[in-house]
């Protein structure tokens, strides 16, 4: 074999072993596409927007949200995270974001909303993060490893921080 193809052979090798983890990575841990939906109350006094990835935690998470306020005058959309560069803030009496922290940083369209909107008043954040200690700077976000034994301490966290912002609206 010519020493440019043992070279040759060498990169190739070199290129699929970098590429074959990342490639690893992507399909375990990456984001599912959230569709949209809403749950209508029959008086909304307030209106709750959630935008999420999807994943077998943040699912249940918004399960637990929406099951909370159920009963209570507020109206509730469901959207996609992708979905937060349409959203606008004053439409809302309270934003809450579900994002993974990824590739080191926060997710894109979440930082760029938090970046967009620098007054948190009505935002409410939930980051999660492999150890559950990551999030933005500047944000009081709750944070999280999405582990199914949190969804009940970290949807409490949220329906909480929702009463308060709509208690203040």
């Amino acid at each position: 074999m010519s020493v440019r193809k043992k070279v040759t052979l060498i990169l190739v090798l070199i290129g699929l072993s970098l590429f074959a983890p990342l490639t690893w990575y992507k399909v375990n841990y990456s984001m599912d596409f959230t569709p949209s939906y809403s749950v209508q109350s029959e008086d909304p006094k307030h209106k709750l927007l959630i935008a999420t990835q999807g994943s077998e935690y943040k699912n249940a998470v918004v399960a637990g949200i929406i099951n909370a306020v159920k009963n209570r005058p507020v109206d509730v959309r469901v959207v996609d995270i992708s979905a937060l560069p349409e959203v606008n803030i004053d439409e809302w009496s309270a934003v809450v974001i579900l994002h993974t922290w990824e590739n080191w940083q926060p997710q894109k369209d979440a930082m760029l909303f938090i970046n967009r909107n620098p007054d948190l008043a009505n935002i409410i954040v939930l980051t999660t993060s492999g150890q559950g200690d990551l999030k933005m700077e500047a944000v009081d976000a709750i944070t999280s490893a999405s582990d199914i034994s949190n969804v009940e301490k970290d949807t409490a966290q949220i329906v909480r921080r929702i009463d308060s912002v709509i208690t203040n609206d």
